[in-house]
């Protein structure tokens, strides 16, 4: 049709703009470790909260999709293969470091698929003067997820501080050391 190569050619045109996409990588740039950072958290949370999570096969690496992904696309298997095999080998915080492969919305989903939290559910307070942006719950007394919200706001406030959750196990827990390595923590009771 005349408008979508119209719309194609516009699009090659904007891309092919050097000082537009210096600006647009300019603008975009910041924003990435807050984006991965709420990936992170949505992943986790959707895997351990009650109910059954709503996952779309292929999604298990970062997923820049504008709309809900295809389930019908072509998944690449070896490469997920290859990055579950890496990260037995990883640290979280070497999986972090990593991030742009998605090797750290890999490792959220095995690690909470292997922890499969079925009972109970109950939320975790959080204390301190970032407290707002800690969400926290546990699941069967034995599995905490702690992940960040509004990460960008957060660093503006001036980050975790003296912020704590408790933990069914242990009281008082910094919320930056559970979240030193990555920033999401799926606890397991010792």
């Amino acid at each position: 049709m005349a408008y979508d190569e119209a719309l194609r050619r516009w699009l090659g045109a904007l891309l092919g703009d050097e000082r537009f996409t210096a600006d647009l990588d300019g603008f975009v740039t910041p924003l990435l470790d807050a984006g991965w950072t709420n990936s992170l958290a949505a992943q986790l949370v959707k895997l351990t909260a009650p109910g059954v999570p709503d996952i779309y096969q292929g999604t298990e690496l970062w997923d820049l999709s504008l709309v809900d992904p295809d389930n019908r696309r072509p998944v690449d298997y070896d490469l997920r293969a290859r990055l579950l095999a890496a990260l037995e080998h990883l640290s979280p915080a070497e999986a972090w470091a990593r991030r742009a492969e998605g090797l750290p919305k890999l490792l959220i989903t095995r690690d909470a698929l292997r922890a499969r939290p079925v009972g109970g559910y109950r939320p975790l307070p959080a204390r301190g003067p970032a407290a707002g942006h800690v969400v926290a719950f546990v699941r069967d007394e034995r599995l905490a997820t702690v992940v960040p919200r509004l990460p960008l706001r957060l660093a503006r406030e001036g980050g975790w501080r003296d912020t704590t959750v408790d933990l069914p196990w242990r009281h008082d827990v910094p919320v930056a050391e559970l979240l030193a390595d990555l920033p999401a923590a799926l606890v397991e009771r010792p």
